[in-house]
């Protein structure tokens, strides 16, 4: 007898899309390639945070329009087992959930393209067509902490119900996904956040594509012995109680 409720939550660069949008996208808006791919390297040694690399990227772009930056990204693809992962979760009723801390603009764009509609999370993109600007509204962040542009740790909390025996299950691939990994029951992570994981002695699963993810998640629910982690329960209390 099934008695649990798995709550689904996935990054969407370099997760759900093969490349990372903002980068290759974006990216395509900015001249100055080298102070552009200081900033890269910056947020990727932690050296600046990602709510900073965000605003300090958007501030290089110039020559922006809506017209071409679609035609970018009608050139971005995204994970060909992720349909398929969509259509799983619906057949068992687990709850899925994008989270990124990208712009809803492009996200919305590409899921759009492949007749996909999921509930996302992520910065709300502006542009100021007369002083050529692209900003970015941070609509999800966390009141005490200035790091990131999006808190996916507290979207996993407020959207999982500890005391119903709800289950979280987090995907992801980047230096955005460390803070939230510690806080899920069930992590699947490749890339820097794989090697982040495996440094802070979190439990997690390697996968290649959502198939990979598809079939673990089969596997062990199948057992029926599939429940919360105890020290992500843990973290989760000391966050909902202040500690």
């Amino acid at each position: 007898m099934k008695n649990y409720t798995l709550k689904i939550f996935s990054d969407f660069d370099g997760t759900i899309s093969k490349n990372d949008v903002w980068i290759n996208a974006l990216g395509k808006f900015i001249k100055d390639k080298e102070a552009f791919n200081k900033i890269c390297t910056d947020y990727t040694t932690q050296r600046i945070t990602t709510r900073e690399c965000c605003v300090r990227q958007l501030e290089l772009m110039s020559d922006f329009s809506y017209e071409k930056f679609d035609s970018y990204l009608d050139e971005e693809g995204i994970d060909e087992h992720f349909p398929d992962f969509v259509k799983f979760c619906s057949e068992m009723n687990y709850e899925l959930r994008v989270v990124s801390g990208g712009l809803d603009y492009y996200i919305s764009y590409i899921l759009n393209n492949n007749g996909l509609d999921i509930k996302t999370y992520a910065c709300k993109m502006n542009y100021d067509k007369v002083s050529d600007k692209v900003s970015c509204e941070f609509e999800h962040t966390d009141e005490y902490c200035n790091l990131c542009e999006t808190c996916k740790r507290n979207i996993l909390i407020n959207n999982t119900n500890d005391l119903d025996g709800e289950i979280s299950v987090y995907i992801g691939d980047g230096v955005s996904d460390y803070c939230v990994s510690g806080h899920a029951d069930i992590v699947f992570a490749k890339g820097t956040l794989a090697s982040y994981c495996w440094k802070n002695n979190i439990t997690y699963f390697d996968y290649k594509n959502f198939s990979d993810i598809k079939n673990k998640l089969i596997k062990i629910t199948g057992s029926n012995k599939i429940r919360q982690r105890q020290e992500a329960r843990i973290r989760r209390r000391d966050v909902v109680m202040g500690g």
